[in-house]
């Protein structure tokens, strides 16, 4: 049975997306190929009148939506396969990552002289984020039907003053709301941590902030993909690494065949982004070793267009892993072909870059630069954040940072 999508970009029709017999096809509109200023869905995917379909396609829808267990979990609720994309799509992807949106062809986005809201009581607040392990994003909530990739639980929505709003009517969601792991205790201070010493260490981040409802902590984001104008939200497109290079989100490690921090920078180049990028994402990497991310994969890098141009999008997902001793002490991509994060040294640090293209000189400044950074701030911005949000993993993760700069060591 054959069954169609239209898919929006930026409110403008692009084109359609149809599945037969469980084949997906995507085709660009005739009015949308005429359009001086049409815009690439994606940057795999050109602007032509020629169809897409196969393998071409579906790593970039595919990464629209959440990963492992909580995809299985929606798809079990909706009555769909985790492995169809497309009816995933139809359910819940009026308002995704980027600027792209799918509607049936009964339906159309709204167009909104401001944004629509429902304000959630500190109770059903509450109500909600306890329950995303039972209903992930809020599965099933009227007129709300919103995709979050990844593979953690959050509630994808808005915040302003202290208050969780529901957008409705296409309202572009503005905020990510992470409950903590279970497993992985104080998992929300330690985002918090990590993505607030990234900010004073100078990298470009994602705003983030905690959020408290009925005693309980909530590690809260801005989307960088949202650009507020006056009353009115707009999106900015984006694609992760994984869209960009045509992986499929089940395997976002390099261990799976993902891809190679080697092919990241290989990325950059391709798409002819600024150097300043290629440093950022150099100093990303330096800094995902010094704090202990093992959870730094292709899927937690993206592209942000700016005036269509790509530019390389702030960092989120920033955490450590390694202060957790149950989950494997190994890096996601390899570091000039080490994981084990014992054995990275300044010599490998070097070696990766000046084979991605850097100088050497260049990538020892910026280890240097990150070191000597961390190294100045790390104790008085421990001791500030713990009197801001009490947490008793920040002192592990200062501990770790500090083993790991002996291990970054000028040759």
């Amino acid at each position: 049975m054959m069954d169609q999508l239209d898919v929006y970009l930026h409110d403008t029709k692009a084109g359609v997306l149809i599945s037969d017999k469980g084949r997906m096809e995507f085709c660009y509109s005739p009015a949308y190929i005429e359009k001086p200023e049409a815009e690439p869905l994606a940057f795999s995917l050109p602007v032509r009148s020629e169809p897409y379909h196969g393998d071409a396609i579906t790593p970039f829808f595919s990464n629209l939506l959440p990963d492992e267990s909580v995809r299985v979990r929606i798809a079990d609720i909706l009555g769909i396969s985790p492995e169809n994309t497309f009816g995933l799509l139809k359910e819940i992807g009026e308002d995704c990552a980027g600027a792209v949106a799918f509607f049936t062809p009964d339906k159309a986005p709204h167009t909104l002289a401001a944004p629509v809201y429902r304000i959630l009581s500190d109770d059903e607040s509450d109500e909600i984020l306890r329950h995303l392990a039972e209903r992930p994003l809020n599965i099933g909530a009227e007129d709300f039907h919103i995709s979050g990739a990844g593979a953690q639980d959050k509630l994808v929505a808005a915040v302003e003053n202290g208050k969780i709003l529901l957008p409705l009517r296409g309202t572009p969601s503005t905020h990510i709301i992470k409950p903590g792991i279970g497993r992985f205790p104080e998992s929300v201070f330690n985002e918090f941590y990590c993505m607030r010493l990234a900010a004073a260490c100078g990298l470009e981040t994602a705003s983030c902030d905690m959020l408290t409802i009925r005693g309980i902590p909530y590690y809260i984001t801005e989307r960088y993909d949202r650009v507020r104008k006056g009353k009115i939200w707009s999106r900015l497109h984006q694609e992760d690494f994984c869209q960009l290079l045509g992986y499929d989100p089940k395997v976002k490690y390099e261990s799976e065949g993902s891809p190679k921090l080697l092919q990241c920078f290989e990325l950059l180049r391709k798409m002819e982004m600024p150097a300043t990028d290629t440093i950022a994402f150099l100093d990303r990497i330096i800094f995902c070793f010094l704090i202990g991310n093992g959870d730094a994969h292709a899927k937690n890098f993206s592209v942000v267009y700016r005036d269509r141009k790509p530019r390389l999008a702030p960092a989120y997902d920033l955490l450590s892993t390694t202060v957790y001793p149950n989950l494997a002490s190994r890096l996601a991509m390899k570091i000039d072909g080490e994981y084990n994060f014992r054995w990275i040294t300044t010599g490998k640090l070097i070696r990766m870059g000046v084979k991605a293209g850097l100088s050497e000189r260049m990538v020892k400044m910026e280890i240097q630069k990150i070191r000597k950074r961390l190294d100045k701030i790390l104790l008085a911005f421990t001791e500030t954040v713990a009197k801001e949000h009490p947490a008793s993993i920040y002192l592990k993760i200062q501990a770790g940072i500090q083993e790991r700069f002996n291990q970054l060591i000028l040759e």
